[in-house]
């Protein structure tokens, strides 16, 4: 009942995006010392590039489509490119672990995380998967190598000299 009440309430203004970016940079807040911040700023920049030019294919070639955009990029809410795309990428920083396959089990737990975010969305009804042409695996699957990507990203940042 109360989830309905919750659904029908953001459904009528419109704010599912808006809240999803509330609600990141709420943890932002919460999670970040300055100096961490500005240590992960340029993660975050990628992690909200790559991520919106992945979605921008993907609703370009019709996996999937996102309802109630407010303010729009293309088909996306700018509320998605700079709430959870941006934190993602802050968070996967944040709580790197410092051996090789915790990085790994980390970039693939964040890659669950924003899989379920969207699995939370597809079941609100805010977001819809195209059938046969995408699931919740390649969504998964896609995550996992957009955090990849950050990572080297990161590790080229922040490596001024070239390892031989």
């Amino acid at each position: 009942m109360l989830f309905e009440q919750i659904t029908q309430f953001i459904d009528k203004y419109n704010l599912p995006w808006l809240l999803l970016a509330i609600i990141s940079w709420m943890v932002i807040v919460s999670v970040f010392s300055k100096r961490h911040f500005w240590h992960a700023l340029p993660v975050g920049f990628w992690t909200m590039t790559i991520g919106t030019m992945l979605e921008l294919f993907f609703i370009e070639h019709r996996f999937w489509t996102d309802k109630y955009v407010m303010v729009h990029i293309g088909e996306i809410d700018l509320f998605v490119i700079i709430g959870p795309f941006f934190v993602i990428g802050l968070l996967l920083v944040r709580f790197l672990p410092a051996n090789g396959i915790g990085k790994l089990l980390a970039v693939l737990a964040w890659s669950g995380f924003a899989t379920g975010m969207e699995y939370i969305a597809i079941k609100m009804g805010f977001l819809d998967y195209q059938p046969g042409k995408w699931q919740a695996l390649y969504s998964l699957l896609a995550y996992f190598i957009s955090l990849m990507s950050a990572l080297g990203f990161y590790y080229a940042y922040y490596n001024k000299s070239p390892r031989l």
